[in-house]
């Protein structure tokens, strides 16, 4: 089953191209919501180790992740001839402002990495959670991955 964690995922799963790939959307209170109702207590249990992804996999859910994962991708990739210009946007004001400097020419950057909500997925409506603290975390799990690189975590895949 393919179930994806995110607020704005529950629109997503409704479009034509994503319904025969995606069964649901779940926001992080409704899963904890679940692991209530089956008295789980997640505190409780043994933790596992996740070991198939490295640091750059582990930290789209933070603004500016997912830039820094393509710009470790292409150096990874040997394309250092590519001059990555990447902007992250923090919050759904800032990717209008950012989209609309664009659109006039405004704006060098040739990558925007847009997160509508401030600080990226762990600050969005569905999270248990907000603030730096959040952040923090979300480095330090990236941190702790066995897998160094993005082709690392990739080769144990094949």
């Amino acid at each position: 089953m393919n179930v994806k964690l995110s607020t704005a995922k529950k629109m997503e799963v409704q479009l034509d191209t994503v319904k025969p790939y995606v069964d649901s959307a779940l926001t992080f209170e409704e899963l904890q919501a679940l692991f209530d109702s089956r008295d789980i207590d997640l505190a409780t249990l043994e933790e596992g180790v996740l070991d198939n992804a490295s640091y750059f996999d582990r930290i789209f859910a933070r603004c500016g992740g997912l830039a820094d994962a393509v710009a470790e991708g292409l150096k990874e990739q040997g394309l250092d001839d590519f001059d990555l210009n990447a902007i992250s946007c923090d919050g759904i004001e800032e990717c209008k402002k950012t989209l609309t400097m664009k659109s006039k020419n405004l704006l060098k950057a040739n990558f925007i990495e847009g997160m509508a909500c401030v600080g990226g997925c762990i600050g969005g409506a569905g999270c248990l959670t907000h603030g730096a603290k959040d952040k923090m975390q979300v480095d330090k799990y990236g941190q702790e991955a066995m897998e160094k690189t993005i082709l690392d975590a990739i080769s144990i895949l094949r």
